[in-house]
């Protein structure tokens, strides 16, 4: 019997582990490593290597093979400093993999199952507080593989633990991740002369939630954070608090931290370890520390104040993130902007901040150039060969948008003032290069302007008026980053400024006679005025929080620039007066000595997945089965390239002793993943009529099937095609018994055999949610599914089914956040007795929230609600589902670092009709349900996400199924 609508709600895996810290830690290493496959192991052009040290393993696509020894020769040193520091050694070989699929600077590491780091290629960008970095592959490796020595540090009872079922079990898993990520991030900035503590950017974000009375308090920190700087915060917060910890009671103390911490069987004593080994609680630690907070930054405030402020008007108000403001005319700015309520886009203001209107709609950081007659230039991501997702060039004219690159990886697009000569910076292997091209077609013409050395990257290439010379941001070792100028035609580089400052966001003036920039040689990023004949340097701004990426008016009489305040990044209106200047002071570096790497003169082996895709743990279950409880095991794993993936169970049922086995493999190493899997599933079932009467059935289904899954990325929505071949052998697994009566009706046998079946389903969603949504907004996605069973493909029956859904998201036009959300579904099927697709409709099944909570499932929101489960059934369905959504409370609060948290309550009213059937479609049958919905988002040990539902539903049909329902369980919205 094939899957109705109420069987097809949305459920996670059951998983009912026997410890609530095995399933903790398992999730955690989810949260480690979230995020896609890497893209890179599905093009097969690319041949992958392995370079090995003492305590590493590099793997990596070969191209990358100098990159890869320069990481084992950062990870070697860093490792050595690291096992001293926290007084412990991993006893197993770090496995590591490094990519270059995506334009992000990034990486991830987990003890579990086995201790492994993830590292993307990309450096920063300039303008981010990961910009601060003497080398930045030394910060990284230091800083995630603080990660794998902290987190390994396993003793006491959950060592025990991990001798029975493997490495399963890391309490230093299971901290705050401001804990987790703020030592990590205190690290890299103890153990290099770079990193986050030392950022001044990221000394602004702390800075101005401090004096505009904003900080963050424990409890929020503790869990999710729901406010900007959102995720960001637990390396801000956290690495702040922990430097703090570490400069009053020691380095010393974090490590017993470590070690208490990592012997706990129960989690979530944090403050009671904090207690033992500083005498004081994480509580009273962190309001001691804004306390100094209050007093350093009130300090800093005062020497502004005093030695005079000057800034800008504020002239947007939307906070969060914003970047590239450019003047298109003298009235009128183009800029990025990413809120969290709407779209990221680029948008059009007036001078003044007013009349805002969306340009177009980006993905990922944009920086725009205006190009003449209403047309702009700009970087966006996009798909490439629909396995990358990366950045490239694209026009907008009059509302038509026309893609100029394609797999280039193309950024910070600037054009000459010819109108011909197009500058971008281009990405690969950890280098950016300084590119020009011509704007009639510069896929073709792309070429080469300033080749960078190895691992030196450029940013925000700006012409000079007179378009002889070009300003770019270029970072150079050991941690230079500089503003240079560029010779257009021969490439010949002129140094402005040359020091450990952060010199970003060049911009010229009209006349071409001064450059401006941000510095942040006095502590804090200001802007600052270059003469190019006379060689002098000016401050500009005096500012309190910062100011970056200025952009000068084509009058000449005012600039804009991105600004601060505890709410994010907004655009500030500052006249040019040069009375108002100051002559420049020089850097002071106060900066350790840098010392950069090397490369491991090493040679490499071929990449054998074998050596990481072994299980190395299991995981016991309990779960529901027709006859009762079942007990199962499963182990899984996957290569650290991830080039396979595999997932194994076998269960027996307690009450009837039946072996119940599944197992499935994935191959991802071509375009489309292909997908085997196996099964043995013994069950009751229906279908059995014996004297006229309804029996059940015990069915041993023994089957295998094959699936490919191929996927089509694009900048603002998404295709997928799917196959799959399936056969099954169904059969009785025990007499059916009983005594037949020649008075009653013969009995009807169920139909067994072999089923085979062919199954093609198709999907598209340009669907999307904001941050601060508390469901989608916006878009639809329509999908559709056809499964058909006949001899030719190797079946004793035929069938077939067609289904289909259709969703469509709109936000009211009188209230953000409120939206109206249709869903229409749809199925038929037909075929011989006993295996034709049979749908059913109905309200949600009772589910014991203890059992979703333990088992971390959820129940979709696909349902005619208002009557009984199943209530409805037929070879054909129509469900209709309306919804207006409604946010109610962002309620963001805990109790300190107890690790439950309550996070948002939103609450829907809905109509649902729909019926399923045999025959003739007839409306006069059509069930209505109406009701309404009150939903809580909370998190539970720190990491995991619930969503509770509470409704209540009333069906105005069928007085036996329908009537009033209230319900309470772990659910979502469709």
């Amino acid at each position: 019997m094939s899957a109705g609508p109420n069987a097809a709600r949305s459920r996670a895996p059951r998983s009912g582990p026997v410890l609530w810290g095995v399933a903790l830690s398992v999730a955690a290493v989810f949260w480690a490593l979230a995020g896609p496959a890497s893209a890179q192991v599905r093009d097969r052009r690319l041949r992958w290597r392995t370079i090995e040290t003492e305590h590493f393993a590099v793997h990596y696509p070969q191209p990358l093979g100098m990159l890869a020894r320069r990481v084992a020769d950062v990870a070697e040193r860093a490792h050595a400093r690291l096992v001293t520091v926290f007084d412990h050694a991993p006893r197993e070989r770090v496995e590591m993999v490094l990519t270059d699929d995506t334009d992000s600077a990034n990486g991830s590491a987990t003890p579990l199952p086995f201790a492994n780091i993830r590292l993307f290629a990309s450096a920063p960008s300039d303008l981010t507080p990961l910009g601060d970095y003497d080398d930045w592959f030394t910060v990284l490796v230091t800083h995630e593989d603080t990660h794998i020595v902290h987190l390994d540090t396993i003793g006491g009872i959950p060592a025990l633990i991990n001798a029975v079922l493997g490495k399963s079990y890391a309490p230093n898993l299971i901290q705050p991740r401001w804990f987790i990520e703020g030592l990590a991030t205190h690290v890299e900035s103890a153990e290099t002369s770079g990193g986050r503590i030392r950022s001044t950017m990221f000394e602004m974000y702390m800075r101005m939630a401090t004096l505009e009375d904003r900080l963050l308090t424990l409890d929020q920190l503790s869990s999710s954070v729901d406010a900007w700087p959102r995720g960001t915060a637990w390396y801000l917060y956290g690495g702040r608090f922990v430097d703090f910890i570490a400069r009053r009671y020691g380095r010393d103390a974090l490590t017993q931290i470590s070690h208490a911490y990592g012997r706990q069987l129960v989690p979530y004593g944090v403050n009671r370890v904090a207690q033992r080994v500083t005498g004081k609680t994480f509580v009273e630690l962190y309001a001691e520390w804004q306390d100094d907070l209050r007093e350093k930054h009130g300090r800093v405030r005062d020497e502004v104040v005093a030695t005079g402020r000057v800034e800008g008007e504020r002239i947007t108000f939307h906070g969060e993130l914003a970047r590239s403001p450019r003047f298109v005319d003298e009235e009128t700015l183009v800029y990025y902007v990413a809120d969290g309520h709407n779209d990221p886009a680029l948008r059009l203001i007036d001078r003044s901040g007013h009349d805002p209107r969306q340009l177009t709609r980006v993905v990922g950081e944009a920086y725009a150039a205006p190009a003449g007659r209403g047309r702009m230039i700009y970087d966006s991501l996009d798909a490439h060969r629909d396995i990358y997702f990366m950045n490239d060039l694209f026009m907008i004219d009059g509302g038509e948008r026309t893609r100029l690159t394609e797999g280039l990886r193309a950024q910070h697009p600037d054009l000459a003032p010819d109108g011909r000569r197009l500058v971008f910076t281009s990405n690969s292997a950890g280098t950016t290069h300084l590119m020009m091209a011509d704007l009639q077609d510069v896929q073709a013409s792309a070429r080469v302007l300033l080749r960078s050395r190895r691992y030196e990257q450029v940013f925000t290439p700006r012409w000079s008026p007179d378009g002889t010379t070009i300003a770019i941001s270029r970072w150079r070792a050991p941690g230079y980053r500089d503003v240079v100028l560029v010779d257009a035609q021969s490439g010949d580089v002129r140094a402005v400024t040359d020091d450990r400052a952060l010199d970003t966001g060049p911009a010229w003036s009209p006349d071409g006679r001064t450059l401006y920039f941000s510095s942040d040689r006095t502590g804090i990023a200001n802007l600052f005025a270059y003469d190019l004949e006379t060689g002098a340097t000016h401050q500009v701004t005096n500012s309190l929080s910062g100011a970056y990426a200025p952009t000068v008016n084509p009058n000449g009489r005012e600039l804009v620039y991105l600004g601060y305040t505890s709410f994010g990044f907004d655009l500030f209106r500052l006249p040019l007066d040069r009375s108002t200047w100051r002559d420049a002071p020089l850097y002071e570096n106060n900066r350790p000595a840098a010392v950069e790497p090397g490369e491991s003169a090493l040679l490499s082996s071929r990449y054998r997945p074998a050596r990481t895709v072994y299980p190395r743990s299991y995981l016991l279950d309990f779960q529901p089965d027709s006859f009762g409880t079942q007990l199962g095991v499963t182990i899984a794993g996957t290569d650290l390239a991830e080039h396979h993936r595999y997932a194994a169970r076998v269960g027996v049922s307690l009450a009837e002793g039946y072996v119940n086995a599944d197992a499935s493999w994935v191959f991802q190493r071509t375009p489309a993943p292909v997908t085997l899997h196996a099964f043995r599933r013994v069950a009751l079932r229906g279908g059995l009529q014996v004297a006229g009467e309804e029996r059940n059935w015990v069915e041993d289904a023994i089957g295998a099937d094959v699936g490919l899954n191929y996927s089509i990325p694009r900048m603002l929505h998404a295709e997928s095609i799917s196959a799959n071949y399936s056969v099954v052998n169904l059969r009785q697994g025990e007499p059916f018994g009983g005594t037949l009566d020649p008075n009653t009706p013969p009995p009807v046998l169920p139909t067994t055999g072999r089923l085979a079946s062919l199954r093609v389903g198709w999907g598209y969603s340009n669907v999307r949610q904001h941050f601060y949504d508390m469901f989608p907004s916006e878009g639809r996605n329509f999908g559709a599914s056809i499964s058909l069973s006949h001899p030719v493909l190797g079946s004793a029956f035929r069938a077939a089914s067609l289904s289909w859904s259709w969703t469509r998201h709109v936000e009211a036009p009188w209230r953000q956040h409120h939206v109206f959300s249709l869903r229409y579904g749809g199925g038929i099927s037909g075929g011989d007795l006993g295996h034709r697709g049979v749908f059913a409709l109905g309200g949600f099944g009772d589910a014991s929230l203890f059992d979703q909570l333990r088992n971390q499932s959820s129940l979709g929101g696909t349902a005619l609600r208002g009557y009984d489960p199943f209530s409805r059934a037929g070879t054909q369905f129509q469900l209709v589902q309306l919804e207006y959504r409604f946010p109610l409370f962002r309620i963001m609060r805990g109790i300190q670092t107890l690790p439950v948290y309550l996070n948002r309550t939103y609450a829907l009213v809905f109509v649902d009709v729909g019926d399923a059937y045999r025959g003739r479609f007839d409306p006069t049958t059509l069930r209505v349900g109406a009701g309404a919905e009150i939903f809580l988002d909370f998190t539970l040990g720190f990491i995991l996400p619930f969503t509770m539902r509470i409704g209540f539903a009333y069906g105005f049909m069928d007085e036996e199924a329908g009537g009033a329902q209230f319900y309470a369980h772990l659910g979502v919205p469709f």
